[in-house]
C-alpha cells in the first residue's frame, strides 16, 4: 500500500496554480485586455469619439492568492460612462465660472456660436456656464469581452 505525503495536496495545488498563473500572464490576460481595447476602439470609431486615451490607459495584471488566480483589467473612470451609456444631460461648471471647449464643426454648432466666438482648430472656442449634451450610447465592450471570454473557457 502506498501512502501519500501529508503535503501532497498543497504541493499539487501550488503546482496547478503555478501553471494557471503562467498561462494567464503569457496568454489569457493579454488577450482579454487586447479584446477589451479593440472593442473600445471599435466603439470610438462607430460613434466618432476619440477614445485613444482610454485604450492607452487600459492596464491588466494577474493576481494570485493561496487558492486562486485572478485577472484584473483596469480602465480609466470615463470608460464606465461609455460602457453603460448616459442619458441626455446638462454639464455645469462647478469649479470655475464657465466651461471652455472647442465646439467642433462636425457637431454643427448653431449660428450664434459661429457669430459670437473665435475660431480655434476645427471649431469655435466657447465659454459657457453650462451646456446640454446628448447622452452616450451604451458600449457594452466590457460585458461583451467578458461574455466572449467565458464562452471560450467553457
Amino acid at each position: 500500500m502506498t501512502t501519500l505525503d501529508s503535503g501532497f495536496e498543497d504541493a499539487a495545488r501550488e503546482g496547478l496554480l503555478d501553471v494557471i498563473e503562467r498561462r494567464c500572464e503569457r496568454k489569457v490576460a493579454p488577450r482579454l485586455a487586447g479584446d477589451i481595447k479593440d472593442r473600445v476602439a471599435a466603439y470610438g470609431n462607430r460613434h466618432d469619439y476619440d477614445v485613444r486615451a482610454i485604450v492607452q490607459a487600459t492596464r491588466y495584471r494577474v493576481e494570485r492568492t493561496s487558492r486562486s488566480v485572478r485577472i484584473v483589467v483596469e480602465l480609466p473612470d470615463p470608460a464606465y460612462l461609455f460602457e453603460t451609456g448616459t442619458a441626455d444631460h446638462v454639464v455645469e461648471a462647478d469649479q470655475a465660472d464657465v466651461l471652455s471647449f472647442i465646439w467642433e464643426r462636425r457637431h454643427d454648432p448653431p449660428q450664434w456660436v459661429r457669430d459670437q466666438y473665435e475660431r480655434e482648430g476645427d471649431g469655435w472656442r466657447v465659454f459657457l456656464p453650462k451646456v446640454e449634451v446628448t447622452g452616450l450610447p451604451e458600449g457594452r465592450f466590457l460585458r461583451d469581452s467578458l461574455n466572449s471570454f467565458r464562452r471560450r473557457l467553457s
